[in-house]
């Protein structure tokens, strides 16, 4: 009974649910769940409306190389994106009033990420999340997300679908109830428990239903920093064992009572990359700082909300350093054409430009914009990765 699902994909999924609880069945898995104390119903929203305000202490700033990309836009409805692996028949679909593509969880299932390559010691996670839950009393499945390093195992080894340890990992879970929801954050080194924090209830799950909420993750060393939909939800110093690497993203969804159609949780917009090293390090060692973290509507200028924090450490140098005067020069991959593209290019260098003069009052005349369209690429555009990388905004000292 899923809102958001489009009515094309409930068709698919309907055969793919049935094949999902056939299999469970047959392997024996438990679906024993307590009753919810809440009763109550959530209407799902047609799409994220924050407003850009709403992220106004959100302090994330993604990893300077893209290592890895997916939003599944050439993935075909109705499978599991290519390269990826899992346990279960997640498949991606089409959502209503919803853009992209989006990987539906199956109850009862691990995904594990195509990706192949490790992620060093200083890196970022980020990608949108989407609740969409038919609450009928009953507890709705838990929903984790979480790193693994695989040791000498490959990132997408089936053995990683068993269990999620490797030579280190760690998960949080979010069990969403009607009115609220609870989240906690647990690591391992190998089989050993490395941190925990216990469960934590809290009313602000909720506004995660029916639209899309950001997840960032940033891991420096043993330090791990977890944000959902602007929120700091974990700054851990020691949160993550020093020893090993990590090498895969993967999600996990529990079993329930509920029947699978009932279940919307979905996931897309994955994005990788290395490398913390602040905006102002890079300013004022190299006179420039390119970022892949100020994000746009898709073939639009207007910003998103999660690049408010990459926004807002450009615009406090600016304000600690009264003389800087910054070039602002937007970038776009190849996809549509030339004109179009150096005109987008444009303007979404006017709007980072209008946004630290009406938000943090900058002086305008401190700022210069322009746009290149896709002629100055840093990367192929034959990959998501590539093009993701290619998406960029450049401030340069002047």
């Amino acid at each position: 009974m899923n809102k958001l699902l489009n009515e094309t994909d409930k068709a698919v999924s309907k055969g793919i649910d049935k094949a999902i609880e056939s299999a469970s069945s047959a392997n024996g898995q438990d679906t024993t769940a307590q009753r919810d104390k809440s009763t109550n119903t959530h209407t799902a929203e047609p799409r994220n409306n924050s407003p850009l305000q709403s992220y106004s202490k959100y302090d994330f700033v993604p990893g300077d190389s893209i290592l890895y990309a997916a939003n599944f836009s050439d993935d075909p409805i109705g499978e599991l994106p290519s390269g990826w692996n899992s346990n279960g028949s997640s498949v991606v679909v089409n959502l209503n009033n919803i853009d992209g593509k989006w990987l539906r969880m199956a109850q009862r299932s691990v995904v594990l990420s195509s990706n192949e390559e490790g992620f060093g010691q200083d890196f970022s996670v980020e990608f949108d999340l989407v609740f969409d839950i038919d609450f009928q009393g009953w507890m709705a499945p838990e929903f984790r997300f979480g790193l693994v390093a695989s040791g000498e195992q490959s990132p997408t080894s089936n053995k990683l679908l068993n269990e999620q340890n490797g030579d280190k990992s760690f998960y949080v879970n979010i069990s969403p109830h009607a009115n609220s929801g609870t989240f906690s954050l647990d690591s391992y080194e190998k089989y050993i428990r490395y941190f925990n924090s216990p469960a934590k209830n809290d009313n602000k799950v909720q506004t995660w239903y029916g639209r899309i909420a950001h997840v960032a993750i940033q891991v420096q060393k043993e330090r791990v920093r977890i944000w959902i939909d602007g929120d700091k939800l974990y700054d851990a110093p020691k949160g993550v064992a020093k020893n090993g690497e990590f090498n895969q993203l993967f999600f996990k969804l529990a079993s329930s009572p509920y029947k699978d159609e009932q279940i919307g949780v979905y996931v897309s917009n994955v994005k990788i990359a290395k490398g913390l090293i602040p905006p102002r390090q890079h300013l004022l060692q190299n006179g420039s700082f390119t970022t892949t973290g100020i994000l746009f509507d898709t073939g639009a200028s207007r910003i998103k909300p999660q690049s408010f924090g990459v926004i807002k450490s450009v615009a406090d140098l600016l304000l600690e350093n009264q003389q800087l005067r910054l070039q602002i020069v937007g970038h776009t991959d190849n996809v549509g054409d030339d004109k179009t593209n150096l005109t987008l290019s444009e303007q979404r260098a006017a709007a980072v430009k209008e946004i630290l003069v009406s938000t943090y009052g900058i002086s305008a005349d401190r700022l210069e914009t322009f746009g290149k369209g896709e002629g100055v690429p840093v990367s192929p555009n034959d990959s998501e990765a590539g093009r993701t990388q290619n998406r960029r905004v450049e401030f340069i000292a002047s």
